[in-house]
């Protein structure tokens, strides 16, 4: 099984912060086996059994053992590893579904302070390459090189697909970030019912008789004198 390491122990002590480089003939080998595939990608496994999806940068030329691998640093984090661990590496052969849908959320607000965000996000999974279920680390920002945190979930169609532009990114409130507050309920307000017209004067409407035909002088009558 290799051994892993950061890009600190390479001879330029830094790397891709998107993929991995190992030994030349495994890297070639892939390349083979992938039958013109434009990027090859790999599952790391700690002995834990927890895997990781990642893209092979390239060989790495360090003067090494063949069977070293060189991460970058939030790799070691993801996997629960130290400098110079065994791991099984295996190359994915299988073709991966794109991307449909994913849940993105970051792990601090500051994360998507930034004006350059979305760009830098897009920008992010287009370099990954690959997008999985669980925490990712990436870096957004090119002229802030900060590795920034998220929470990968509801990816479909499977917890592993290609992020080849075609994904699209649902982006949740940070978590450390409170929840807007419901709105309280307030019951609403009894109506008030409008007593009817009541008239107290002496004068009386009174309908006019059936058939709708007024007889004059209909009331009683009293002679004069």
């Amino acid at each position: 099984m290799p051994n892993i390491h950061s890009y600190a122990f390479t001879s330029d002590g830094e790397g891709p912060w998107w993929g991995i480089r190992c030994c030349r003939n495994f890297y070639e080998k892939t390349v083979r086996e992938l039958d013109g595939a434009t990027r090859c990608f790999v599952y790391i496994t700690n002995i834990q059994g927890e895997t990781l999806a990642i893209a092979i940068e390239g060989p790495h030329m360090e003067e090494v053992e063949q069977n070293t691998i060189f991460v970058p640093n939030w790799v070691l984090d993801r996997l629960s590893v130290e400098e110079g661990d065994e791991v099984m590496m295996s190359a994915i052969l299988e073709p991966l579904p794109s991307g449909e849908s994913v849940t993105i959320r970051p792990l601090t607000g500051s994360t998507v302070e930034g004006p350059m965000f979305l760009e830098g996000l897009t920008e992010a999974l287009n370099q990954l390459g690959v997008v999985q279920e669980g925490m990712l680390s990436a870096i957004v920002d090119p002229s802030m090189p900060d590795m920034h945190q998220f929470v990968i979930e509801n990816l479909t169609p499977i917890s592993v697909c290609l992020a080849d532009g075609e994904l699209r990114v649902n982006l949740e409130r940070a978590l450390d970030r409170p929840d807007s507050p419901e709105p309280e309920f307030q019951e609403p307000e009894p109506e008030q019912v409008q007593e009817p017209f009541k008239d107290d004067s002496m004068f009386q409407i009174e309908a006019p008789p059936v058939g709708g035909k007024v007889v004059p002088f209909s009331g009683k009558g009293y002679r004069l004198g």
